[in-house]
């Protein structure tokens, strides 16, 4: 009776683990949706991103400011005092031929003066003004793709931080189970020993299962903790609770379009990272054109328009007016060395050369993520359906081996080791599932298309209160086995 007794409490604690696993609180759970916006409006490396992007594509407008043309206005009025005592009478001849001696201006003189004068200036041949546009078209368009590219990181690193929360949670619940199993088993094996019917091995083979469950328990809520705390460095928000997976499964959606080239031809198209290095490069090669340009002379077409007025002077009264217009041509003879210009351009050249291997780099890691998470997504589609398999036949084996305590032919470590390996078969069942998850996101991620639409489907693959396992729970009374339902089982 007791063996009768212990083989069906074993079964009715992983029943009972299962149902561990898809309790829900009543307390509100917080969905991915929920997680990602906390994400999108806190999060200081993407709110980094975004503000350098902004501050990047402003190089345009700078840039376009160098072709268009500048005009300046200066306005002068003031007040002068001039004591003049300087200025001496000249001699004019007579045609008598004596002298007439002039009178001198000497004396004080207090008159206003004012003008103004406006200029206006249009580059007509500026090489270096219209390569360093070039140059801030490309850096903007750099800009705007690195940002794109950081927004994608953002959406990836929430949603596979969120799913290694729940993955955590539901390999604590396994181990808990399972040690909760092992006492069962520590106490029956107790039991039969007090009575006769075990060596003292059985007894300890128990104790030490049972503390080692005790061990894994403590690692796995640690786990728990940090990668709860990892959600929060993203989000700047703690979660006490976070919406689980539907039923404890997901959808296993094969990638669309199946062909792994025709994702790596749009991550080719369409990868933000790649695209910036891309970018990044042109603007380097229109550095080395501004730098080359230093040689060039500019060319600019010139305009000035100045009056000046004032009050009786020594001289009498100004009131003049000059307008000029003309072209300007500027020549570099001497500006901080003669190997100045040279040793810029080699430089940018250099830079360039930087650049472009960056991108090659960027595009052999783009094509090789896209290739990987294409292939870990697949695997882990037939992985997930193996381990549904491997679970159903840990039960059969575990069944199997209960029967065969009982009768004498299993030993006690058979029990445990065969309840350990269905433990760990639902446990890599769980795992597999989110990293399948995980895979998908780093694929899109790779091509380039991943977006909010994304992380709604998986939220749609969530709710606040999963469905419990439907599970029983045996009692007994002296020799009968009663049945109660436990959480919709």
């Amino acid at each position: 009776m007791l063996k009768n007794l212990y083989s069906k409490k074993i079964l009715t604690q992983i029943s009972l683990a299962l149902a561990a696993l898809g309790f829900a609180c009543q307390t509100s759970a917080t969905n991915l949706m929920q997680v990602y916006q906390d994400a999108y409006n806190g999060n200081p490396t993407f709110l980094a991103a975004k503000s350098t992007a902004q501050s990047q594509m402003q190089e345009v407008p700078l840039a376009r400011a160098g072709l268009l043309p500048e005009v300046n206005a200066t306005a002068t009025d003031g007040f002068n005092n001039l004591d003049n005592n300087s200025s001496q009478g000249q001699p004019i001849p007579l045609p008598s031929g004596g002298t007439v001696q002039t009178l001198s201006n000497n004396g004080t003189f207090n008159y206003n003066q004012h003008g103004y004068v406006i200029a206006a200036s249009q580059p007509i041949f500026d090489f270096g003004a219209w390569m360093n546009y070039g140059q801030a078209k490309f850096t903007a368009s750099a800009a705007g793709a690195t940002f794109n590219a950081a927004l994608q990181t953002l959406m990836s690193t929430t949603a596979q931080t969120y799913f290694s929360v729940l993955a955590a949670e539901d390999n604590l619940s396994y181990i808990q189970a399972e040690k909760q199993a092992n006492y069962e088993a520590l106490t029956q094996a107790q039991q039969k020993f007090e009575v006769g019917l075990i060596a003292i091995t059985d007894v300890e083979q128990a104790r030490a299962q049972y503390d080692q469950t005790i061990a894994q328990e403590l690692g796995a809520e640690n786990t728990v903790r940090n990668n709860k705390e990892n959600l929060r460095a993203i989000t700047g928000v703690y979660y006490e609770k976070l919406a689980g997976l539907i039923n404890n499964t997901v959808p296993l959606l094969a990638p669309q379009p199946a062909s792994v080239d025709e994702w790596v031809k749009t991550a080719d198209k369409q990868n933000w990272s790649l695209i910036a290095a891309r970018q990044t490069a042109e603007a380097s090669r229109k550095a080395v054109q501004v730098a080359q340009s230093g040689h060039l002379p500019p060319v600019d077409g010139v305009a000035d328009y100045t009056t000046n007025n004032t009050g009786t002077t020594p001289s009498g009264q100004a009131d003049t007016k000059d307008a000029y217009i003309g072209l300007q041509l500027t020549v570099p003879i001497f500006s901080n060395g003669m190997g100045f210009v040279s040793a810029t351009a080699k430089q940018a050249s250099y830079n360039y050369e930087t650049s472009l291997q960056n991108r090659n780099e960027t595009y052999r890691t783009t094509l090789n993520d896209t290739r990987q998470s294409f292939n870990d997504t697949i695997s882990f589609i037939s992985q997930v359906k193996a381990d549904e398999q491997t679970i159903k036949s840990s039960q059969v084996s575990l069944q199997s081996i209960l029967d065969g305590y009982q009768v004498g032919t299993k030993t006690m470590l058979d029990v445990l080791t065969a309840q350990e390996d269905l433990f760990n078969a639902w446990s890599a069942f769980s795992a597999d599932q989110y990293n399948y998850i995980n895979a998908t996101i780093a694929l899109k991620q790779a091509a380039g298309t991943l977006s909010p639409k994304d992380l709604q489907q998986l939220n749609n693959w969530l709710t606040e209160n999963p469905k419990p396992f439907t599970s029983t729970l045996y009692t007994s009374d002296t020799n009968d086995i009663k049945r109660s339902s436990l959480g919709g089982g």
